[in-house]
């Protein structure tokens, strides 16, 4: 279907009209529905420990993918360099793996990351496709998924759901997912998103959205996860400067300043009350520690961490995915080691490259005016959280971050068309307002 294809050149022709109503694209209709059915399934991502398992999400996003290419959508001939990173990580992957130790483990890791770089490059291509429309759409489903794991996992730490449920991990509130350290990041980007709803809301319609807000924020906090606090705090910090940056009217600014104070003051209220609670307290004043126990000695993952650089000079073409953390017994805390023990040098260079592109082109990105910019603000600022993590956590595998990475190109590659045209194109009567609409450009659903 014509209206699901990635145009590379020349304007959209209009889609004709019978008897003056427009036609409907009932193709671009269900496949915007299972669209928002992936990622609302994203709340359950619970399997067996140690196992790759495909959870519902992915098999509604493999069947998603196959409809939308049987729908006509392309891929954006620009999206070449970022996919070709990730090719060049595969590959290293492979020639590291050659002198694997553990062929399982290796069998199920290159198609769990080939995956995963399948997902962000269709991501990518949908958000590029339709900006604005498909970013309301995924955060919109993400909202839902993450209330529902936030939900459980809330509900499983205060007892409103048995132990049973599993619910938590240690003490710990891990929801509908495997790992704290996952559920609590994976949660920061529909908090900024519901943030950003606040910010605009009137008074009848933030009263609806406040206490969702509160329940991610109190999730956040109850997952215990380190990493997601500091990543939470750096991309609230990221998204208030260019939401500020980007404003376009003083009156604009102090209404965002009033409500950025605002929902300091809500976050701050729900930590308050929620280390008023002993069992609570106990375990904040235990993990909020920068250094923890197993951080530090011989079996430590400062000390891993140096046997892993060891081990990625000793062995500069990687021994391949999934084979350091049986080896060495503890994995690296540090994606970028780990992708570089894993894959060698190529590997390792491809995604600090990969990184460092999306960082670059990301930040000059959202200060473009284009469809679905404050959106496009949320993702580069939930980006910029997880790559920091990823300097003590191990982030290549997490399903949620495949999507942050697609949304954040698929924009990036239209706000960066919208920028060429607007260079390239004469001004034209009504274009200004044409243009607002996104209507005018080459590429782009309407």
């Amino acid at each position: 279907m014509d209206g699901w294809q990635v145009e590379t050149g020349g304007s959209r022709v209009a889609q004709p009209m019978r008897a003056g109503v427009a036609r409907v694209n009932w193709g671009a209709r269900v496949a915007d529905f299972a669209l928002f059915l992936v990622l609302a399934s994203s709340f359950y991502q619970t399997s067996e420990q140690g196992k790759d398992q495909p959870v519902p999400y992915d098999l509604l996003l493999v069947g998603s993918m196959a409809l939308f290419f049987a729908l006509g959508l392309r891929f954006p001939r620009r999206l070449a360099l970022p996919a070709s990173l990730w090719g060049l990580i595969i590959v290293g992957y492979g020639i590291g793996g050659m002198d694997a130790v553990y062929l399982d483990r290796l069998q199920n890791a290159l198609p769990v990351t080939a995956y995963l770089t399948c997902a962000f490059i269709f991501f990518a291509s949908c958000v590029f496709e339709a900006p604005e429309r498909r970013l309301s759409l995924l955060f919109n489903a993400y909202c839902l998924a993450a209330i529902l794991a936030a939900a459980a996992g809330v509900g499983g730490y205060f007892g409103i759901f048995p132990e049973s449920f599993g619910f938590t991990n240690f003490g710990r509130a891990d929801g509908t997912f495997n790992d704290p350290n996952v559920f609590g990041p994976y949660l920061i980007a529909p908090t900024l998103y519901l943030g950003l709803r606040l910010t605009k809301a009137r008074a009848i319609h933030a009263i609806g959205l406040l206490p969702l807000f509160v329940l991610l924020v109190l999730a956040i906090l109850l997952s215990f996860s380190r990493g997601a606090w500091g990543s939470f705090l750096l991309s609230s910090l990221v998204f208030g400067g260019f939401t500020l940056a980007t404003s376009r009217s003083p009156a604009q600014s102090m209404r965002l300043i009033a409500f950025s104070a605002l929902m300091g003051l809500v976050i701050v209220a729900v930590v308050g009350v929620a280390l008023s609670t002993p069992k609570v307290q106990r375990l904040f004043d235990e993990r909020a520690s920068l250094v923890q126990d197993y951080d530090v000695g011989h079996q430590g993952r400062f000390d891993s961490q140096k046997r892993a650089i060891a081990m990625a000079l000793e062995h500069p073409l990687g021994i391949g995915p999934a084979q350091w953390a049986i080896i060495n017994k503890l994995d690296t805390h540090n994606v970028y080691l780990h992708v570089l023990v894993a894959g060698g040098f190529l590997a390792g260079l491809a995604f600090i490259s990969f990184v460092g592109l999306t960082v670059i082109r990301g930040w000059r990105a959202v200060l473009i005016d284009a469809p679905g910019q404050e959106m496009l603000i949320v993702v580069f600022a939930a980006v910029i959280g997880h790559v920091a993590e990823g300097l003590i956590i191990d982030i290549d595998n997490w399903r949620h971050l495949f999507l942050l990475f697609g949304m954040l190109w698929g924009g990036i590659l239209a706000a960066e068309a919208r920028r060429g045209q607007r260079a390239t194109r004469p001004a034209a009567p009504g274009a200004t307002a044409d243009l607002r609409r996104g209507g005018a450009l080459e590429g782009f659903a309407a």
